[in-house]
């Protein structure tokens, strides 16, 4: 089988990435990655699978690895990375002695959710800058006070981002906000957004590790 132009560029693109963001290449005994240029053209034309970056949107990138292992053969294996890979947040609004969370319809799952508003790392800003301009985009407010509780891995089956949390503690009334697929918002207290978790009615995992972090230092 012959390797074609975009099989050749997903794997060129693959190895400068590696090259770029070391990070998110780092070797590990338990599955070593396969960084050898030859060893990943060989791959993909015996298997027939497109290696490397095989998808590119404004968000994501698709990405196809090759990995070892223990016993020497290869594999493909696939994960998700964040077009911009630090920055990424998950806010948790804070007004008048309640939780805020948006009813925002979720296109992967094709229905509504309940959440903390949330959004992807952006360029030449830090995560606290893109807490608040998330805030004011999807609330129309701004914080008085920011607490930040560290970061989270949403889905480390799928996904290479961590997400930074933040408390953010409003000087008025959320807006209504309907962009983005978002309908809405509701306000909870802390013993209600409890309830709300146990009783099924909030399944986002950004949410759900938000409320796991502030519970600790409750």
């Amino acid at each position: 089988m012959e390797i074609k132009g975009t099989e050749m560029d997903s794997i060129e693109k693959y190895l400068e990435l590696s090259r770029t963001c070391p990070e998110l290449f780092a070797q590990s005994e338990e599955l070593p990655l396969v960084l050898d240029p030859k060893e990943l053209y060989a791959f993909a034309q015996k298997s027939g699978r497109r290696i490397g970056i095989v998808y590119e949107s404004h968000y994501h990138l698709m990405v196809v690895d090759v990995v070892r292992a223990k016993n020497g053969s290869l594999f493909a294996y696939e994960r998700l990375m964040n077009r911009v890979m630090r920055g990424a947040v998950v806010i948790v609004p804070y007004y008048n002695g309640k939780y805020i969370l948006l009813r925002q319809y979720r296109h992967a799952l094709r229905e509504y959710q309940y959440g903390f508003p949330r959004g992807f790392g952006e360029e030449g800003i830090s995560a606290k800058e893109n807490a608040g301009k998330e805030l004011w985009e999807e609330l129309g407010v701004q914080a008085e006070k920011w607490k930040g509780f560290g970061k989270i891995v949403p889905d480390s089956g799928a996904m290479s981002s961590k997400a930074d949390v933040f408390l953010a503690e409003l000087n008025e009334a959320p807006q209504v906000i309907q962009e983005e697929e978002i309908v809405g918002h509701i306000a909870l207290d802390w013993e209600q957004l409890g309830e709300w978790i146990r009783d099924g009615k909030i399944t986002d995992s950004f949410t759900l590790a938000a409320y796991a972090k502030m519970s600790l230092q409750k």
